[in-house]
């Protein structure tokens, strides 16, 4: 089935010029009100011009049946708060062709675009926490497990546990970029979702799932959301400071913005300039553009 999917999904492109970085910042472009409840994720359909944003709306883990996904408008304007609704604790969601993939709790959903609709839903470990998901040009999904230190991945319609490893230090983030799966880790929790020590970048290969440091390996936050700018750097949220951190291979680590707790899954969006940020303690999401 995945195969026969065309490939229409925006990626989270790095901007061209490598050195921008060095001068990096934003100016805030608008942001939703304030009816989203949790938001965690956003994802862009370039197809459709549509933005989606999933909503927790309860506990993290909890099969509750009171999450949903918002459909959001270019300007930021609420389209349908309830745009499909019913879920549990909905989280990453990645595109690919007619259809929205989306991690809710231990299990990954399917849901067909056109419809409105889950049509399809694969089950993971019951003990799983399924986070952040991205896709391959090739149309396999790939979904963090944060609590099991796991990387699942769906392929040729079967959910599998790609990588299970320590190192990968609860991953949260993911970011596919060219010949491996660059991780935003969170951290050993230690009281609850509290760490000790927090986390940081990884790189982990697609040929032989070696999992190697991102710059010196040196622990960052608590990380969320992840984003590449250029051929050095990533955007990184940490969720429990509410800091949007630009990390560079040199181990640079810059602070960009502060925004408060529970800012979370962000998306660039290359072809707009525009940089988007869930924030789930304030219901909103607020856009951002890069100034050169």
């Amino acid at each position: 089935m995945i195969k026969k999917i065309t490939l229409c999904l925006i990626l989270i492109l790095p901007l061209s010029d490598n050195a921008l970085s060095e001068t990096l910042s934003l100016e805030k472009k608008w942001q939703t009100n304030s009816e989203l409840k949790q938001p965690e994720s956003v994802i862009y359909d370039i197809s459709r011009r549509s933005i989606y944003v999933s909503n927790i709306n309860g506990e993290s883990s909890e099969p509750d049946g009171n999450g949903f996904i918002s459909l959001i408008a270019n300007d930021g304007k609420i389209e349908k708060l309830k745009w499909v609704d019913g879920l549990n604790a909905p989280k990453g969601m990645a595109i690919f062709g007619k259809n929205l993939f989306v991690s809710d709790i231990n299990e990954l959903l399917i849901i067909d675009i056109e419809k409105a609709e889950v049509t399809k839903r694969f089950k993971a470990d019951d003990t799983s926490f399924l986070n952040d998901v991205a896709v391959a040009s090739s149309g396999v999904i790939y979904v963090t497990d944060t609590a099991n230190n796991r990387i699942y991945r769906l392929y040729k319609g079967h959910l599998e546990i790609w990588l299970e490893d320590s190192r990968l230090d609860n991953p949260n983030g993911l970011y596919i970029d060219n010949s491996s799966i660059v991780v935003a880790s969170w951290g050993k929790p230690v009281d609850g979702w509290k760490t000790d020590i927090p986390g940081h970048i990884l790189q982990v290969s697609f040929e032989n799932m070696s999992i190697t440091d991102f710059a010196d390996g040196v622990p960052i936050g608590n990380l969320d959301g992840l984003a590449k700018i250029d051929d050095t750097s990533f955007l990184v949220t940490d969720w429990m400071i509410g800091k949007l951190l630009l990390v560079k291979a040199d181990g640079t680590v810059k602070t960009l913005l502060e925004l408060g707790q529970g800012s979370a899954d962000i998306l660039y969006i290359r072809s707009k300039n525009l940089l988007l940020i869930p924030q789930m303690m304030k219901g909103n999401m607020a856009a951002y553009s890069f100034k050169k």
